[in-house]
């Protein structure tokens, strides 16, 4: 289960000695403490639950307990090297740690950043994250054996920059190419969010498309380019 962060991580108590005030009275048995151990964001949001319905945990976890069919999964208690919480409530003997946990089933459906998931449907997410990131760094890795090497010194050549941008020579483009070829490559090499990130690529690629700009339009003067110039 998922849970909103930005709670507080600590133990939870809850001090309820008043709760089933009238047990007694309809023959229902006396509340008896129970401590459940679950994930901190597990605890937190049933906090923030109980104080949205102005009630407390112990109540909530009671209602929860009516609702929630066997089925529902159980969260599970944080393993032992996870951080932990502890949820102190007061209820009718005869429930288990599980069946108290089925509490994420309210939760559920009262906190839009909750979710219940199987762990077979979570065992399937993992892994289709771990497939993905390994792709992607075996696209990194292909994409770094196949980009130019940028040049020393400055850029200066139209025939150097064309062959960056993967052209063949200097005379098979116009500007729409070069802009839309630029487009394609920049996302490749931005040093903050490239696939490829490299400072010196994207530098160079600037100054590449200005140069095959320049040489576009100054090579054309004469032709329709100068209708097209901003």
């Amino acid at each position: 289960m998922t849970a909103p962060d930005g709670y507080p991580f600590a133990a939870l108590t809850e001090a309820d000695a008043g709760f089933f005030p009238s047990a007694r009275s309809v023959g229902v048995p006396p509340a008896i403490p129970y401590r459940v151990s679950c994930t901190p964001a597990f605890a937190a949001a049933a906090v923030r639950l109980a104080a949205k319905r102005g009630t407390d945990l112990s109540a909530l976890t009671a209602a929860a307990l009516l609702l929630a069919p066997d089925r529902t999964p159980d969260p599970g208690a944080p393993q032992d090297d996870a951080e932990q919480a502890v949820l102190d409530l007061r209820l009718p003997s005869g429930h288990s740690d599980a069946a108290i946990r089925r509490l994420a089933a309210a939760l559920a459906l009262a906190e839009p950043g909750c979710r219940l998931m199987p762990a077979e449907e979570a065992g399937r997410l993992e892994g289709a994250v771990e497939t993905l990131t390994y792709r992607n760094k075996a696209l990194a890795h292909a994409l770094e054996r196949v980009s130019f090497r940028p040049l020393d010194g400055k850029l200066t050549q139209v025939r150097d920059a064309a062959q960056m941008f993967g052209f063949v020579n200097e005379w098979c483009f116009d500007e729409d190419r070069v802009v839309k070829r630029f487009r394609e490559l920049a996302p490749v090499y931005h040093p903050d969010t490239g696939v490829v990130a490299c400072r010196d690529r994207m530098a160079q690629l600037i100054d590449a498309r200005n140069l095959l700009i320049n040489h576009v339009r100054t090579a054309y003067r004469s032709g329709p380019w100068t209708q097209r110039r901003p």
